[in-house]
């Protein structure tokens, strides 16, 4: 059973705690942070997240066989002259 430190009790309220975990923190980045800290932290997670999503998307998308239009360089270089990366 983990502990709950008084620090970690001030983000017990925040946007995602629930029931029955509340607030986790498994690796202790919080432990003596700051609300900046956390809304810092809050805010690189949430743009990582979407990156990912972006990435994956492309991913499926191009193994669809779905390739954009035009150069991706000044050579003459198309993006159908680029290969799925496997």
């Amino acid at each position: 059973v983990g502990q709950t430190t008084p620090a970690l009790n001030a983000f017990e309220n925040e946007l995602g705690a629930q029931a029955p975990l509340g607030f986790w923190d498994p690796l202790g980045f919080l432990d003596r942070a700051d609300q900046e800290t956390f809304d810092r932290l809050r805010y690189v997670e949430l743009k990582h997240g979407r990156i990912s999503q972006l990435a994956f998307l492309g991913q499926i998308t191009t193994r669809a066989g779905i390739r954009l239009p035009g150069d991706i360089d000044y050579s003459g270089t198309s993006f159908s002259d680029i290969g799925e990366g496997w």
